[in-house]
């Protein structure tokens, strides 16, 4: 009778120790305190970014092969104390900023390897210390003043192609619609014409039986 409630207790204390259920199927969660886990991911090959337990207080994610970490990724981490992203191959693009920004809020001491590797131009340089300007394919071309005339140009000159096509589609209709008037006027005065022709037929027959 007592077996259920003793089940019950190890089962808790197994969660307490261990979070298996929250933790990713590629790391090692280990608790730290309650409610407080290691995350280990490192040297596994990972190209995605794990989903982490909200307990998580230090991420370890070196040695893999992630290429950005995707927005949204760590705003639920609010335990997060140690973050080590070395030996990643970072892509310091437009997705980068999303990190830039994370880093510049979270105020924490424990982030180490947080750098780029791509492109070339910003190899070693530290993430958080990027300025828009170095990020170079979120540069927005400046409009020239031609880019303006080519636009009105295009524009004008569509507008006058629609112009010219109504026209030519109201030219159109009108044609049509004289053609079937001269159809059905065709049509009345052949129906008007049809019961004389009859009428004389039948007063010749009668006239040849009279005979």
């Amino acid at each position: 009778m007592l077996i259920g409630p003793y089940l019950i207790l190890i089962g808790i204390w197994f969660l307490t120790f261990t979070d298996g259920s929250n933790c990713p199927a590629q790391c090692k969660c280990i608790n730290l305190t309650e409610n407080k886990l290691r995350v280990d991911c490192s040297s596994r090959n990972l190209k995605i970014f794990p989903f982490l337990p909200k307990d998580t207080e230090e991420l370890y994610l070196q040695e893999n092969l992630l290429t950005e970490v995707p927005a949204g990724a760590l705003d639920y981490l609010i335990n997060l104390k140690k973050l080590n992203l070395s030996s990643n191959p970072l892509h310091c693009d437009c997705k980068i900023r999303y990190l830039i920004m994370w880093l510049s809020v979270a105020n924490m001491d424990g982030v180490s390897g947080i750098r780029c590797v791509y492109p070339s131009s910003l190899y070693g340089k530290p993430v958080s210390q990027l300025t828009g300007n170095e990020i170079s394919s979120c540069r927005r071309r400046a409009r020239l003043c031609s880019d303006f005339l080519f636009n009105d140009a295009l524009l004008y000159t569509l507008l006058f192609l629609l112009f010219f096509l109504m026209i030519f589609c109201l030219k159109t209709f009108k044609m049509i619609k004289f053609k079937i008037k001269v159809s059905d006027n065709d049509i009345e005065l052949r129906t008007y014409q049809t019961p004389k022709v009859g009428f004389l037929k039948r007063r010749s027959v009668s006239y040849v039986k009279a005979c």
